[in-house]
């Protein structure tokens, strides 16, 4: 089966990618910073390099530069793997070398598995695939939501998907504040007027089962919607969340933050 290296210097974001991919039957080989991620490239020979700009040491336009290069690394293909997706990003980025442009906030890691199957089979179709799955510059900014603007609480510990999603929110024009425990959070909604929570599970100080209990005892959280957010399937944990008053149970690992957004604007759609 093919390599793949992955620079990505988020642990949870890497471990997800990884397990995915290898579950898929692929050689994975992770790198946390730029400039490993140039040596492991030189020295692994990988058949696809999935690349992050933000890095520490060395960052992804320099790496991918570097790449480029190199006679043994000039041919691999790049796709870089971002955040970042303003135009005159994607234009530099593709400009440098890359062969595509994947916005991470937008890509399930079983999302981003099918991409990458289609780079590794159709071959005699790659460049039309390739082209078809990169973002074009003139499509890479968001819309903005032209309804009142929602105020979010995204109770929420884990950076990565505290970037990811508050990117996504930003973007969008929304509102939103993180909190990251149980017990902040919990003060931040009773001092604040929120429109709708978004609630980990597994947090410090208070877990989600708590933190939904008292914001469904509290008068001045009890009809505000609560959308969870977990890395457990399990019927229980479901059954239970909602027992106590959540008004929807999402799985993180099949969730988009763009789809999370219109999760939430199905809610505020049916706000008076």
């Amino acid at each position: 089966m093919p390599k793949i290296l992955i620079v990505e210097d988020e642990e949870y974001l890497s471990d997800m990618y990884k397990i995915k991919f290898e579950q898929a039957g692929y050689v994975t080989v992770v790198a946390h910073d730029g400039e490993e991620g140039f040596e492991l490239a030189q020295k692994e020979q990988p058949d696809l390099i999935l690349l992050d700009l933000i890095l520490p040491k060395l960052d992804g336009f320099k790496v991918l530069a570097k790449l480029r290069k190199e006679p043994n690394t000039k041919k691999i293909k790049v796709f870089i793997l971002s955040n970042l997706g303003q135009s005159d990003e994607v234009n530099k980025g593709m400009k440098t070398g890359a062969d595509g442009y994947f916005i991470k906030a937008n890509l399930t890691p079983s999302q981003l598995l099918e991409k990458v199957n289609v780079i590794f089979n159709n071959k005699s179709d790659m460049e039309k695939d390739i082209k078809n799955m990169t973002i074009h510059a003139e499509d890479s900014e968001y819309r903005t939501v032209g309804k009142k603007l929602a105020k979010i609480l995204l109770i929420e510990d884990e950076e990565a998907i505290i970037n990811m999603y508050k990117l996504r929110f930003d973007k969008e024009g929304f509102q939103i504040e993180v909190a990251r425990n149980g017990a902040w959070g919990l003060k931040l909604a009773r001092q604040k007027k929120f429109d709708i929570i978004l609630l980990d599970m597994v947090m410090p100080a208070m877990n989600g089962y708590e933190a939904i209990k008292v914001l469904k005892s509290d008068d001045n959280t009890k009809d505000v919607p609560i959308i969870i957010l977990s890395n457990s399937a399990q019927d229980g944990d479901i059954k239970e969340a909602k027992k106590l008053g959540a008004a929807a149970y999402l799985l993180k690992s099949m969730i988009t933050p763009a789809k999370l957004v219109q999760e939430v604007e199905k809610f505020l759609n049916k706000r008076p």
